[in-house]
């Protein structure tokens, strides 16, 4: 007996010239998160290929033409019957003009430190804390080199420093 069906979506981390994160409000007549913040992207097609379905969706929203650079993170949206796993992947603005479409009510360019200072859709909530978890396991395991843990944190910290430009 399958519990759960899994989904796979896909969100960008677009970043402007002041390092602000682009995050978009969904609409209050959303059949999830409604009237919540959340980063640009959406649902995987059948066969379609998670990349390019990231480039689409981010376009459809937005009206932004993006490249994308590398995967940032996971994270899990626990629906009734589905479990939606979210790739978060970051993106570069090479062209179009931002104009949201009717699924959202609102954007901003935020600080990814100021996130938290919104109503976050809850995968993305999840992914900020477990962001901010690894930041302190990797605090508390600074002697510890060779584990698994410590590897996958050390390679997302690293992935996180060439989103912001610091490798």
């Amino acid at each position: 007996m399958i519990e759960y069906v899994f989904g796979l979506a896909v969100r960008a981390i677009i970043i402007d010239d002041d390092d602000k994160i682009l995050i978009l409000k969904r609409s209050v007549d959303s059949k999830t998160n409604p009237g919540k913040w959340e980063l640009p992207g959406g649902k995987v097609d059948q066969g379609e290929p998670f990349d390019q379905a990231l480039i689409r969706e981010v376009e459809e929203e937005t009206g932004l033409t993006i490249t994308l650079d590398t995967v940032v993170g996971a994270s899990q949206q626990n629906l009734p019957l589905i479990r939606a796993v979210h790739i978060i992947m970051s993106g570069k603005i090479v062209g179009g003009e931002l104009k949201i479409s009717s699924e959202h009510e609102g954007y901003a360019w935020e600080f990814f430190e100021n996130l938290k200072d919104y109503e976050l859709a809850d995968w993305l909530e999840y992914f900020i804390k477990g962001s901010e978890k690894q930041e302190d396991e990797v605090e508390k395991e600074e002697g510890s080199e060779g584990s698994l843990s410590n590897t996958v944190i050390k390679t997302l910290g690293a992935s996180v420093d060439r989103l912001w430009g610091k490798r």
